[in-house]
């Protein structure tokens, strides 16, 4: 990924970060309040317009959801309490607000790599039911970039250029 963390700690920003916020909450649907509390808090510090807040708080939401339902709801009869948080991070940089989300799941979830639609329409024309939210995730911020480790779960960072 790029520079949000320091080699050291990967909840340490790097250097050119202005300020970072860090919430660890249980993968629970009781978690979801307080995060997206925090999200649009911290986004309304960077200063991003109304709208762009609304888009990174429902964003990061429908990911931290995404997380709960399809891989700790999985994992939940074998996985220790410790390994079903989510850590959600907030960074503001000189040009943009950076938002990583880390689970410690098993199952690598990499929605980079889903099928994309470019407008709404698009996808209720495809008659799903399900998928909505990753269309919100990939068309709510600028960039989404995802990565897997194996053992450590995955890493989704939420990218919202400042202008």
């Amino acid at each position: 990924m790029s520079d949000a963390f320091s080699s050291s700690s990967p909840f340490t920003p790097g250097p050119s970060a202005l300020w970072h916020n860090h919430l660890r909450a249980l993968g629970s649907p009781n978690s979801l309040p307080a995060i997206r509390q925090m999200v649009e808090e911290a986004a309304q510090r960077a200063g991003l317009c109304d709208e762009d807040v609304m888009k990174i708080e429902m964003a990061v939401g429908e990911a931290c959801t995404n997380i709960i339902e399809h891989s700790y709801a999985t994992q939940a009869s074998s996985a220790p309490d410790s390994q079903l948080d989510i850590d959600v991070v907030v960074i503001r940089f000189s040009d943009r607000f950076e938002v990583v989300i880390q689970d410690y799941s098993s199952i690598n979830f990499a929605i980079t790599e889903a099928e994309t639609f470019g407008e709404l329409d698009d996808w209720i024309a495809t008659g799903r039911r399900r998928g909505l939210g990753i269309w919100i995730i990939q068309s709510f911020v600028d960039k989404v970039e995802h990565r897997f480790v194996c053992g450590q779960g995955n890493e989704l960072k939420l990218v919202k250029f400042c202008s």
